[in-house]
């Protein structure tokens, strides 16, 4: 006997129509629930256990929330879960905000404590998931479903390792761990490059998370405070937010206090999670910023496939910049931002409205983090308006895209606003640049001499050179004449015992320094000519032309950096690059791949051997890990010696004798501490010393702070105008001429 399905009348079709259509009110039980989590942790916050739990939880609840309630799809979070954390940065940022400027008007002398954080953080939380009750469905993310977690997590042993290896040289041990652990990453990298095809996306992305984080603590771990050079004012920074428990609007001349990522958000860190403000600093940021190529992975997903976007993001991972970001805290968390919002704004799986509050959400919330990457942002972004406008008359192209337009106002606007009449601190960047575009212009290519053909200074770029210290000395002499009238030297500062002398060369890695340079500007080439291809190719789709239209924007920003002395100075060439990479690189795969598409078999794979011995090859540069092994010069990620761990390592025994002259300085007291010394003191005192230690810069009642370089290597180093110079620390004149008023053997505090 067959029995017939029912059949459904048109009015309860009708009325299940409706019903599938409406908002499902889920359950919110287990969203507050983490948020409770949070609040019955955060008490016993000083146990490790507590503090293990507090940290990924407050990265991760409140941006589900929010982006909940901004009714993104959780398949778009699901597809790229790095808005994930960068969601709740802007929660942070947001509720510990209010906090500050809320909490003196009812009473709370001190608001960044972890009591009235957690209840700003609760209510915003709370609010944001009241908002989200008449949420479709389709906001849920989904489960991942890991079967075998085991599979995915053996690559995290990698960070451990790296940790295991910089904390050994911290003790005074040896080299083997720490070069173990590179060496093991930039092997996992090129290798998983070459048998990407074959492995899960999730493996993948576990891959460059684990291997990018194993290198960022490679660095960030070392030293007995921070290592690096921002990163020094930054933790003053915050350790001054954290000892007052609160933050003021108003910073004249001071940027980096100025930037919620240097204050707020570390500090409301700090306190909900009792992870010690300084390895917030070592150790959860660079845990955030290991998400840039996973993030940057999961963009050229968008356009490529699989494995040409895994050698994407490695390849991103070899440069220089990547490892040195871990010195600057603001642009960790400023450039995961940014890639996410690039991301947002290719994406069409978001329904207008959510984009668009998601994208201005993202570009304010970059704003605030750091000023230069918000400015380089606003450049691209800018440009991209405009190269897409004109691509839009002659291919199939959006002229003008909402997303892309709001998050350029979002940038400028938030920007304009937040460093100008909410902060005061536009002078302390925007007005050093115009102060110097007066002066001397837009400064092109600098480092051109007599005869030099514009190529090769272009090819070299806009670099630091090397000058006689004799030559040094007579330039800041003749400078500090006329811009420093309130120095006094003293009289015998113009004997000839006392001439600065070159200071005897150290070991540095000689790598192939010109192949390099060479390889990185046809790098740069390609990347033009795909972005072009991305732009102008008929079959091409409109997200890979809007990504080739945002690339040329980057192109061109580039271009001037590499021409503009002026432009490269004030805002970091390298990191700049860095940014701009998040589209160039793509724009650098994109032929590649479509080259791979017209070879056979055998071509094809010798295409990706060179792409894995490319990613290896750099990586092996960038972290001088040739150096390491043959013993000569190499980085201080890997070393207790060479011209970096002079530069950024701080001991402890700089950290005491520097907190001593915090001390012991009286306001408006002239303080020197030349390159190598001066991070200690910025560090421990916030005190920005003048860096110029020598005999005829010296005033006559200046109190002088010599680090481990100076008084046990006897070195000094210096920079004018782009111009570097090593030299012999003055120690006679200073012990004819001055008292040494504190001395711990290895660092010195000279006083008359």
């Amino acid at each position: 006997m067959t029995v017939k399905p029912l059949e459904r009348s048109p009015r309860s079709a009708e009325r299940a129509a409706r019903h599938a259509a409406a908002p499902v009110r889920r359950p919110l039980g287990g969203y507050a629930a983490a948020v409770a989590l949070i609040a019955l942790l955060a008490p016993l916050n000083r146990f490790w256990a507590a503090q293990v739990l507090l940290v990924p939880l407050l990265l991760i609840v409140p941006g589900v929330i929010l982006l909940r309630a901004l009714r993104i799809p959780g398949q778009v979070v699901s597809s790229f879960p790095v808005y994930i954390p960068c969601a709740s940065i802007a929660v942070l940022f947001g509720s510990g905000l209010a906090v500050d400027l809320l909490g003196p008007l009812v009473g709370v002398v001190a608001p960044l404590r972890a009591g009235p954080l957690l209840v700003g953080l609760a209510i915003t939380s709370l609010a944001l998931l009241a908002t989200s009750v008449n949420a479709p469905p389709t906001v849920a993310i989904p489960c991942c479903g890991l079967s075998r977690p085991a599979r995915l997590a053996w690559p995290l042993v990698l960070p451990l390792v790296s940790a295991a290896g910089a904390l050994r040289l911290n003790s005074g041990h040896g080299d083997v761990v720490a070069v173990v652990a590179l060496a093991a990453c930039i092997a996992l990298l090129s290798t998983t490059v070459l048998f990407s095809r074959r492995l899960d996306k999730t493996l993948l992305a576990v891959v460059l998370y684990a291997s990018g984080l194993a290198i960022l603590w490679s660095y960030s771990l070392r030293s007995d405070l921070v290592n690096g050079f921002d990163i020094a004012t930054e933790y003053y920074d915050l350790h001054q937010t954290v000892l007052s428990g609160i933050w003021h609007l108003a910073h004249p001349g001071d940027a980096y206090g100025a930037m919620l990522s240097v204050t707020v958000m570390p500090a409301e860190l700090h306190a909900l999670s009792g992870i010690p403000d300084l390895l917030v600093l070592k150790v959860v940021y660079p845990a955030i910023f290991a998400l840039f190529p996973v993030a940057i992975f999961g963009l050229a997903s968008t356009v490529l496939s699989r494995p040409w976007a895994f050698a994407t993001a490695a390849f991103i991972m070899g440069q220089s910049a990547y490892i040195e970001i871990a010195g600057v805290a603001r642009q960790e968390i400023a450039l995961v931002l940014f890639v996410s919002l690039i991301a947002a704004l290719l994406d069409t799986r978001i329904r207008r409205r959510s984009l668009w509050a998601l994208a201005a959400l993202l570009g304010l919330v970059t704003a605030l983090s750091h000023y230069s990457t918000a400015y380089v942002a606003i450049t691209i972004i800018g440009l991209a308006l405009l190269l897409q406008w004109v691509a839009s008359w002659f291919r199939e192209i959006p002229r003008v895209t909402g997303a892309i337009a709001l998050a350029f106002l979002t940038i400028l606007g938030g920007a304009i606003i937040w460093y100008g009449p909410v902060t005061h601190s536009a002078a302390s960047h925007l007005g050093q640049l115009v102060r110097t575009v007066e002066a001397q212009g837009p400064d092109l290519l600098p480092n051109r001499v007599a005869g030099e053909s514009w190529l090769s200074v272009f090819l070299n770029g806009n670099t630091e050179t090397s000058i006689p210290a004799a030559r040094y000395a007579q330039l800041i002499h003749s400078y500090d004449l006329v811009n420093k009238p309130y120095i006094t030297p003293l009289s015998d500062a113009r004997l000839d015992q006392y001439a600065l002398r070159n200071a005897p060369p150290v070991p540095v890695y000689g790598g192939p320094s010109a192949v390099l340079v060479l390889v990185t500007e046809l790098v740069n080439v390609v990347c033009a000519i795909g972005a072009l291809l991305m732009m102008l190719q008929r079959r091409a789709s409109v997200t890979a032309r809007r990504v080739g239209v945002i690339a040329l924007g980057a192109v061109f920003l580039l271009l001037v950096l590499r021409f503009s002395g002026t432009l490269a100075i004030e805002y970091g060439q390298e990191r700049a690059q860095l940014q701009a990479l998040v589209l160039l690189s793509i724009s650098l795969c994109w032929p590649l791949q479509a080259l791979a598409g017209r070879l056979n078999r055998w071509w094809r794979h010798a295409l990706f051997v060179m792409a894995a011995a490319c990613v290896a090859v750099v990586s092996v540069n960038t972290t001088y890990l040739v150096g390491a092994v043959v013993g000569r010069g190499t980085s201080d990620s890997l070393a207790n010696r060479g011209e970096g761990f002079q530069r950024f390592y701080m001991t402890a025994s700089e950290l005491a004798s520097a907190q001593w002259l915090g001390n012991a300085v009286a306001p408006g007291q002239l303080v020197y501490a030349d390159r190598y010394a001066q991070l200690p003191v910025v560090a421990m005192t916030g005190i920005t010393p003048l860096v110029d230690v020598t005999p005829l810069t010296l005033n006559q009642q200046a109190w002088v702070y010599a680090s481990v370089s100076n008084v046990i290597d006897g070195r000094a180093r210096a920079l004018f105008n782009e111009n570097s110079v090593t030299y012999v620390f003055p120690a006679d004149f200073l012990d004819a001429n001055y008292d040494i008023v504190y001395t711990d053997g290895s660092s010195e505090v000279f006083h008359r």
